[in-house]
This record gives structure tokens, C-alpha cells and sequence, in this order.
């Protein structure tokens, strides 16, 4: 499979001089849990607004349209987490799980305790965001993963 990059960026395989580790992702449980959390609150809500209106049966289907919605969007968006980063000076070089790379300039971030959130500029001009949990990586590479996020996202303002 590909190991290309977009961008003015050319990946070499891993060891070459200049090339950044390429650092493996695991899944947080930390964003897992979060959002498990917010599909049970979503559903339970839209439960209990239907129910107010229009009975247990209607706010039974209701709720089961909402949470088979909430759940393959969740999934999907699981699945298309990172499977691996590298950390650039001013960007990401992230791999997907087909083993595809892309490289990404970290246009803004923003960081909330053990979760930094990252705009990650793409290649058709659209930014992305990418929210890396400490529990996904270790953390000496989380640690420099804000620290080099900030200093990038610091060009931007």
C-alpha cells in the first residue's frame, strides 16, 4: 500500500536521516467513553422529548432510529481515526489504517487538560480536526505534540 505523502513533503522509509518515527495510536478510552456517553444522553433525550408528545411506542422508535444513527457515526468515526502520527515542526504526518500517508500543517489547536484538539490543514484546502487523547499515545509524545502544536498554530493568529 502507498506510503506517498501529499504536500510538499516526501515520506522516506522509517530510519532515514530526517524522517520522524512514525509513533502508533491506540484507541482512547478516554474519547470512547466520552462518546458512548453522548449517544446514551442523545437518545435518552430524544426519548424523552417523543414520549412527552406522543407516547412509549413512538419514542421507542424514536430512540432506536437515534442511537442506530449516533452508533454508525460513532463507528465511522472510529474508524477513521489515525492508525499512527509523526510529529513535524510544524505539522502531522498521519497514517491511516490502510497504511496511507498524509502529511498535515497544524493550522490551530486548542487543549482542555489531557485532549488537544488540532486543525489540520488537507489538501483540498478544508481543515480538518484531529482531537488526540494522552491515553492514545505515550506521553512524552503527547507532551511534544502541544508543545509543537502550539508553536505552529502560534504562525496562524
Amino acid at each position: 500500500m502507498g506510503d506517498t505523502m501529499t504536500g510538499a513533503h516526501v515520506n522516506r522509509p522509517h530510519g532515514e536521516a530526517g524522517t520522524p518515527p512514525r509513533i502508533p495510536m491506540r484507541p482512547s478510552r478516554l474519547l470512547l467513553g466520552a462518546l458512548i456517553g453522548f449517544v446514551v444522553l442523545a437518545d435518552a433525550a430524544v426519548f424523552r422529548a417523543v414520549l412527552a408528545q406522543f407516547g412509549p411506542l413512538h419514542a421507542t422508535v424514536a430512540a432506536l432510529a437515534c442511537l442506530a444513527f449516533l452508533a454508525r457515526a460513532g463507528v465511522r468515526w472510529t474508524l477513521r481515526q489515525p492508525a499512527a502520527i509523526a510529529l513535524h515542526a510544524d505539522g502531522l504526518t498521519v497514517w491511516n489504517r490502510a497504511g496511507e500517508a498524509h502529511y498535515r500543517r497544524i493550522v490551530g489547536c486548542a487543549q482542555w487538560g489531557v485532549v488537544v484538539a488540532l486543525t489540520l490543514s488537507s489538501e483540498k484546502g478544508r481543515p480538518r480536526a484531529l482531537l488526540v487523547a494522552a491515553d492514545s499515545i505515550d506521553s512524552d509524545t503527547f507532551r511534544q505534540l502541544v508543545v509543537r502544536a502550539r508553536r505552529a498554530a502560534s504562525a496562524y493568529l
